[in-house]
């Protein structure tokens, strides 16, 4: 195991509350599905980064920050994060109000998030202001279509669902984010990345809370499963997992 996602993992993923009714299903998932694909990215994250260490300019700087900016978005942020509030009926507010209190906070932070990414590109002078990111395409295109897709997707599909998310892909927000700090010494650039380090891990924490004390049934574990292996198999493009389908959800009278 790469000696950062053993620390990751000796530090948030291993340590389980005693009791926790869903602990065991979330372990097991880990071991068998999420660590092979964490230990694959971050070794790909790692490569990347020594090759753009070699490089003589900063152009990956540059793509780096307007990539995340589009991902990271206000606008993005508000609408992927809204579907997230949106996924709970009315009548199942009181039960989940935990889950949607982490929700709402995560939308300020996806918000802010793409002012890091904006710092860099004025910090080195690409931009003289926020606004003339909103003239260049790449900074407004979402480079994830089918993760955004299925995030818009949540509501159709089963309040919990989005565990898998939270703990699978913000666990790889994590890793990356250590490994750049580690590995690259530009102060814009830990900047950009330091400053969402706990951010991100309090959305990775969300999503273990979810599956550790929520994803107790079989029903929300089998949506979960399906959304995970979709994110596997259409943004990680491990094994071939098929597409979740929208189960029929209970409307609230």
């Amino acid at each position: 195991m790469h000696p950062i996602l053993e620390e990751f993992c000796d530090k948030w993923v291993w340590p389980t509350m005693p009791g926790a009714p869903g602990a065991e299903f979330r372990l097991k998932l880990t071991r068998e599905k999420c660590l092979p694909a964490w230990e694959a990215i971050l070794e790909r994250t790692v490569h990347d980064i020594e090759e753009e260490l070699t490089s003589n300019d900063e152009e990956w700087k540059r793509q780096h920050a307007l990539r995340g900016y589009a991902a990271e978005g206000v606008h993005m942020s508000i609408k992927q994060m809204s579907a997230q509030l949106l996924s709970v009926d009315i009548g199942d507010q009181e039960n989940l109000i935990d889950l949607q209190r982490m929700r709402a906070r995560q939308i300020w932070d996806e918000c802010k998030h793409s002012k890091l990414h904006a710092d860099v590109l004025l910090g080195k002078g690409w931009v003289a202001n926020e606004r003339e990111l909103m003239s260049i395409a790449q900074a407004n295109v979402q480079p994830l279509p089918a993760y955004f897709g299925l995030s818009m997707m949540f509501p159709h599909i089963h309040p919990l669902a989005r565990a898998a998310q939270n703990y699978y892909t913000e666990a790889n927000a994590c890793l990356g984010i250590m490994a750049y700090i580690k590995m690259v010494d530009d102060p814009l650039v830990v900047h950009e990345h330091l400053s969402q380090r706990d951010e991100e891990l309090m959305h990775f924490m969300e999503g273990k809370f979810q599956l550790d004390f929520y994803c107790t049934t079989p029903e929300s574990q089998h949506h979960v499963e399906d959304a995970l292996g979709y994110l596997l198999h259409q943004i990680g493009g491990f094994g071939r997992s098929p597409q979740p389908a929208a189960a029929p959800r209970k409307v609230a009278p």
